[in-house]
């Protein structure tokens, strides 16, 4: 990788994101943009920064809104920003639901290494998928992918509901008041 990425850091802990910070510091081509404490925070820093981030890295277990939350209001909001989810209590069908919105990338916590989160951040940054093989059982994984596939469609209310709709609940949920939401999904706030 030549050319610098912009990544934002997500954490509850703020002992796992200064090690998160200090590795991703180890790697001369990575720029952190800003750390947040949970998904609200995250998404309140995006719209105050100037640039875009490139990747985000989020832990999956977190207060006001989680790393699922997170990433489904970034699938709809902006779809092509790649995500990393850390976790280590994700099962295999977790992976699948999380990869249905979006998600890109899936490290262990635990046996998190500087290789392994560099190779995560390459993979994703050109939109190919990575999930850590030393946390993850990747037949498992495909098997979940192929099974949440062939789910019905109609079961899943949210998959009838359009992006807009579906962005919308999810802000309704997590900010304070409509100018925060009108300001988020880019409309007036007389259309909220």
């Amino acid at each position: 990788m030549s050319s610098a990425l912009n990544l934002v850091l997500v954490d509850a802990k703020p002992a796992y994101l200064l090690k998160l910070q200090h590795m991703v510091n180890t790697i001369p081509y990575l720029n952190i943009l800003f750390t947040a404490n949970h998904g609200v925070d995250c998404l309140q820093k995006l719209q105050q920064v100037k640039t875009e981030p490139d990747v985000i890295i989020t832990d999956l277990l977190m207060p006001e809104m989680d790393g699922m939350g997170l990433a489904a209001i970034l699938h709809y909001a902006r779809p092509a920003l790649p995500i990393i989810v850390l976790s280590d209590l994700l099962s295999e069908f977790e992976i699948a639901e999380l990869m249905d919105i979006g998600v890109k990338g899936f490290l262990s916590k635990k046996k998190l290494s500087h290789a392994v989160l560099e190779q995560a951040i390459d993979a994703v940054s050109y939109r190919k998928d990575f999930i850590d093989t030393t946390a993850f059982d990747i037949a498992q994984v495909h098997k979940a992918v192929d099974h949440f596939n062939k789910l019905p469609y109609e079961k899943n209310i949210t998959q009838q509901l359009t992006n807009k709709e579906l962005l919308y609940l999810q802000l309704l949920v997590t900010m304070e008041n409509e100018e925060e939401i009108a300001k988020c999904m880019h409309i007036s706030v007389k259309t909220v």
